[in-house]
């Protein structure tokens, strides 16, 4: 039997409540990709373009730094990855 990981990322937890919806309807364990520094409100208005989610997501190299990065993705042979793109939760294989 194969083993499953949803892994994901979510700020405003949009992405979380897909990521938890297919953890279930797949059987799979879940595990939240945290940044070190969470995101605030501020951080989030993807209407300024100073803000800190604008300037992450323009600039490939700024990314955050992980809070942790304790998942054993190893052991599992098949891993969904959910991540936020704009107001919408997206999960890739």
């Amino acid at each position: 039997m194969s083993k499953t990981l949803v892994a994901y990322f979510s700020a405003s937890g949009v992405t979380r409540r897909v990521a938890e919806n297919l953890a279930t309807a797949a059987g799979a364990d879940i595990y939240e990709i945290r940044p070190a520094v969470p995101y605030t409100s501020a951080d989030l208005n993807w209407m300024d373009k100073k803000s800190r989610s604008t300037v992450e997501m323009k600039d490939k190299s700024s990314r955050p730094e992980l809070a942790d990065t304790d998942a054993d993705i190893a052991s599992y042979d098949k891993i969904f990855v959910g991540f936020p793109k704009m107001e919408q939760g997206y999960i890739c294989v």
